[in-house]
């Protein structure tokens, strides 16, 4: 039995970019049904497209694909079906006006890429930096509160509340908070 790479190879001429748009599927040879379909992803030798009925792999299409104010028109063949409605269509056919339609498309999808990816980049480091100076201001904050309450750790059992308003500070490595009760005071609201 033949082993199956860990990594499955991509085999795409070139690269994909999620785009939305519509387009219009004329299976051939033509009944005159034409389907409707939504763009998933866009490549300069294919696209991806959300169907309303599954096709068949190596059945053949006409498509118009409609990008924005783009539109053009092309010939291609299901190459893989995901679930029941994702087909992957290889354009087979591109009229000139069409591949350079669709080469400016690609190029304009490629560049909002590299801007949407160096934005996600430069929010990843302003983050990591932002949680850092939020860190090393609750540490600042810690330190000044540290020095003006110096009673912090302290413990005011019922016995000395009762007795004095002194504090005893537990400095002594003794855990006094288990040998503490709750203090009561009670108090006549009516009298």
């Amino acid at each position: 039995m033949a082993e199956r790479p860990a990594v499955e190879e991509d085999r795409r001429r070139s690269p994909r970019f999620n785009c939305g748009g519509q387009a219009k599927i004329n299976c051939l040879p033509s009944s005159g049904v034409i389907l409707p379909g939504m763009i998933r992803d866009l490549s300069l030798h294919g696209c991806c497209l959300d169907i309303p009925q599954p096709f068949d792999c190596g059945v053949r299409a006409e498509i118009i694909v409609r990008v924005n104010a783009q539109s053009f028109r092309a010939v291609g063949e299901v190459k893989a079906i995901r679930g029941p409605s994702t087909a992957g269509i290889e354009f087979t056919h591109l009229s000139t006006g069409g591949k350079d339609m669709l080469a400016d498309l690609i190029t304009e999808l490629a560049r909002l890429q590299a801007v949407m990816n160096k934005l996600k980049l430069a929010r990843r480091e302003m983050d990591a930096e932002s949680f850092r100076g939020q860190l090393e201001n609750g540490r600042r904050q810690a330190a000044m509160l540290g020095k003006r309450f110096p009673f912090r750790g302290t413990v005011l059992t019922a016995e000395n509340a009762g007795e004095s308003s002194e504090l005893q500070v537990a400095s002594s490595g003794q855990d006094l908070s288990a040998e503490a009760q709750p203090l009561v005071i009670s108090v006549d609201l009516f009298g």
